[in-house]
């Protein structure tokens, strides 16, 4: 489990920047050498260019990427965003804490700690002349992102097929400045960067002072082992100036998703949310046995919540045992588990219609532990989003071709990859007025796509699971993945707003309040291609302040 950046204790009284400095110690050396990656500013495409007139991948830049010298912020419904405050990384060039930030603005109250996302609707994007100038989607928290589920994939789309396969596509595309096409020219320009760094950098000074060759063999200068708390484990360990550009990438790459495999919630009694301490207070089991589902699980939690209640032995939290005050440390929401946090429980497990509780179907997709499935579905967000733009059932209008037509124009349909560098991806794009078509697809970007081999059985499994009726042809299986989108959880949302693929809703309220609309669309057919669980969602306008208080009890002091 990370500890550098990570949990810092409450019931410890000494200053963070301590408690970090002594948990630095408990990291092995790979996580801490993931953590230095994830952290190098160097591997974009704009320090290259500064490197062609430098020729020293040691010296620092003249001038930073102007994309970072502002944080973005998102504000409103529907989101705009404004530069809003120095960026932390002004000066310099991507890396990939720009768009997965953590405390770099905890002592902001307007901003604060993150788990691992930032705080715009669209990611900020490296500075080239293509006219991109943020992501198509929403940077997903990291955090619990990579738990092991069936039908593994990463993004919001499914187009990777793990975690190693996401930071090396990360790595080299457009979020570090490199347009498709240019895979071997970034593969090249990182292990320059890795072969040639010096270690003298502030940054390889929080990680040792060594350079990468070092760090990589495990030898330092004079030829001695490395100290034991800096020393890989032998299948880590490699020769990178003797080694082939494409294993040190994929060496440099492997590190930093082992470090990012790393960041996970704790659910433990060092730091706990309200609703994890809740259940240890009250004797509930925390998560389910192997033999259950996760949606038995929660409902199984229902029933014996229910139990509890009906013989008034329920026990409720009201504060922080880790925290002097017994409050949070990193949210400005009271601790707390009670009546109101509870009915608001009882509305998100439930799935009965015929009792006397608002039946919120939450778990359909949101199943406790982790309040995730990691499956792709459609809530209408997209939408939504279109119609704002085009008008009322603007979506409902818009052409997407079957598989045959899709293939036959794929240079126009399907997005962009290195190895269809000219593609247009009309289907993943930001929506806007100017244009009558862009828009998000999600997964039908990826379904069918043979650029993407490696996921398809994963994706429709994902997709057609429960539906097999619906995907026994090729056309049906893609007509079903219009519009859908993975399922991303619901633990710390006060450190990950605004939420949806597209950051549209900025507010928990909003949230509730969108899913009281979409469902009564759905209901009435106005949604293309929902998801069927969305119309068995059947709340109020009542039930928006409890179920925002139950979200609320998931909220921990991440760091």
């Amino acid at each position: 489990m990370h500890t550098f950046l990570k949990f810092a204790p409450c019931y410890v009284c000494l200053i963070l920047a301590s408690v970090l400095k002594a948990e630095s110690a408990l990291d092995p050396p790979e996580i801490m050498l993931g953590e230095r990656l994830f952290l190098e500013t160097r591997f974009a495409q704009y320090f290259k260019i500064h490197l062609e007139e430098n020729k020293n991948i040691n010296n620092p830049l003249i001038k930073g990427d102007p994309a970072l010298e502002k944080t973005v912020r998102s504000f409103g419904l529907p989101p705009y965003q404004i530069p809003f405050t120095d960026g932390p990384y002004a000066g310099q060039s991507f890396n990939c804490r720009t768009c997965h930030l953590v405390d770099e603005h905890v002592e902001q109250n307007e901003l604060g700690m993150r788990s691992y996302s930032d705080f715009a609707s669209r990611s900020p994007l490296p500075t080239r002349n293509d006219g991109q100038v943020t992501t198509v989607r929403n940077a997903p928290a990291l955090v619990d992102a990579s738990l092991a589920r069936e039908n593994f994939f990463m993004h919001f789309d499914g187009e990777f097929p793990s975690l190693l396969a996401l930071v090396e596509g990360t790595l080299s595309n457009r979020n570090f400045g490199w347009l498709p096409g240019e895979y071997d020219i970034a593969v090249a320009h990182i292990c320059k960067v890795l072969r040639e760094d010096d270690g003298k950098s502030e940054l390889a000074k929080e990680f040792g002072g060594y350079s990468y060759t070092q760090v990589f063999v495990g030898v330092d200068k004079h030829n001695k082992q490395l100290p034991e708390e800096y020393l890989l484990p032998k299948n880590l360990r490699m020769d990178i100036r003797n080694s082939n550009c494409d294993e040190v990438f994929t060496g440099a790459a492997n590190l930093i998703a082992l470090y990012t495999a790393d960041l996970v919630f704790a659910q433990d009694e060092s730091i706990i949310s309200p609703y994890d301490l809740f259940l240890l207070k009250n004797n509930l089991p925390s998560r389910p046995k192997e033999e259950e589902t996760d949606i038995d699980y929660s409902l199984k939690l229902l029933s014996l919540i229910n139990q509890l209640e009906q013989k008034k032995q329920l026990q409720f939290v009201n504060k922080n045992p880790n925290s002097k005050n017994g409050g949070f440390q990193f949210h400005d929401q009271p601790f707390q588990f009670g009546p109101q946090q509870l009915a608001g429980m009882k509305i998100f497990l439930n799935q009965d219609k015929q009792d006397n509780i608002s039946t919120g179907n939450c778990i359909a997709c949101h199943a406790a532990p982790h309040f995730t499935d990691f499956a792709l579905h459609n809530t209408g967000i997209t939408q939504v989003e279109f119609d704002a733009l085009h008008g009322s059932n603007a979506f409902n209008n818009l052409h997407i071709p079957d598989l045959a037509e899709r293939n036959k124009n794929a240079d126009y349909f399907l997005p962009a990859t290195h190895k269809h560098p000219k593609r247009k991806g009309i289907f993943r794009r930001t929506p806007s007025e100017a244009s009558e078509n862009a828009t998000d697809l999600g997964a039908w970007n990826v379904l069918f796509n043979e650029d993407y081999p490696k996921v398809q059985e994963v994706v429709k499994n994902a997709l057609c699971t429960g539906n097999a009726s619906v995907c026994n042809t090729n056309d049906g299986a893609l007509n079903k993945s219009i519009a859908t989108f993975k399922t991303p959880s619901l633990r710390n949302l006060g450190h990950s707003a605004p939420y949806m693929h597209n950051g549209q809703i900025n507010d928990l309220h909003a949230i509730i309040a969108f899913y009281i609309s979409t469902s009564e669309m759905s209901r009435r057919g106005l949604v293309r291609n929902s998801d069927e669980e969305i119309s068995n969602i059947e709340i109020t306008a009542y039930d928006i302040k409890p179920l925002v208080l139950f979200l609320i009890s998931l909220y921990e002091d991440y760091h």
